[in-house]
């Protein structure tokens, strides 16, 4: 743009310059003008298409390395998604091979076996689930729009989590006022709670707890899910939103999850033009905060 500016300035001198040549009609003084003027429209069309040329490059460029980082994800998805599938399918397969032998008579072994295949099931059908549901948030546009009560969608999301919170002892406290309530997509609000409280409850201890609470101002709303659970490592918090990515073997075999969660839940949060933020200490229990801006509505 310097460059432009500059021979531009230069042109509008040499424009000067030839109308005081042609005002003092010196013969040799015009030619040279003239060839001063042809000369500088040459240089500035040159200096502009070589600016033309060298955006389109970079936008060329730009686009091919996007393009490639798109192609990277997908493959890297395709690659992790058949592996978890396959994990699961290996088990069940090799269950059901040993049961159609006949080398299993005891048939509390054979009921063993029976219960290890169900349970790979519903693993397999958590991750197919959770593969479509992030299919579904990453690729859809949520066009629906709603009126949330934040505090409602809790109470519903805690009676379908109520056999895995008695079964671990875990209290839930649902600090979020009746008042708040925002507008959206209630399937996409209700993925990214459920995905929150779920893992509050999965990676916390026996008789652990967790807290839901909504802070609103003029400019945001905030909402927290809070437990004192195991906690996450610094290392793994900037990478935990990845599809599949998995913290430290000794979290990971404490509970079955597909990967999948957290990254629906920061592609949902998306969808309310919002972010995820992260807070957690091994140890001292972790902290999830949804950031809306405010479009929300109080009642």
């Amino acid at each position: 743009m310097k460059i432009r500016y500059l021979t531009l300035w230069i042109f509008t001198c040499a424009l000067l310059i030839c109308v005081y040549v042609l005002l003092k009609r010196e013969p040799v003084l015009m030619c040279v003008g003239i060839l001063i003027v042809v000369g500088i429209s040459f240089k500035i069309s040159y200096e502009v298409m070589a600016s033309f040329r060298r955006s389109v490059e970079e936008r060329a460029k730009s686009i091919l390395e996007e393009t490639k980082k798109i192609q990277n994800m997908r493959s890297e998805f395709v690659a992790n998604a058949s592996h978890e599938l396959k994990t699961p399918l290996t088990s069940i397969s090799g269950f059901i091979e040993t049961l159609q032998s006949g080398a299993v008579e005891d048939e509390e072994t054979r009921n063993k076996f029976i219960n290890i295949m169900a349970e790979e099931t519903d693993r397999l059908k958590r991750l197919i689930n959770d593969i479509l549901v992030l299919s579904d948030v990453e690729n859809t546009e949520a066009n629906v729009e709603e009126e949330i009560n934040v505090k409602e969608v809790v109470e519903r999301i805690t009676e379908v989590l109520k056999p895995i919170l008695e079964e671990k002892g875990v209290s839930i406290f649902n600090e979020v006022s009746a008042s708040i309530k925002l507008n959206g997509s209630l399937d996409r609000f209700k993925q990214m709670m459920l995905n929150l409280i779920e893992n509050g409850i999965k990676y916390n201890e026996i008789n652990g707890h967790v807290w839901i609470d909504g802070v609103e101002n003029d400019s945001e709303l905030r909402i927290s899910v809070k437990d004192d659970g195991i906690g996450i490592g610094e290392k793994d918090l900037s990478r935990i939103t990845e599809r599949f990515y998995r913290v430290d073997k000794s979290r990971s075999n404490l509970v079955d999850g597909t990967g999948l969660g957290l990254s629906i839940v920061k592609h949902a949060a998306a969808d309310f033009n919002g972010n995820l933020i992260i807070n957690s200490k091994v140890g001292e229990g972790s902290e999830f905060i949804i950031v809306i801006p405010q479009n929300i509505k109080t009642l």
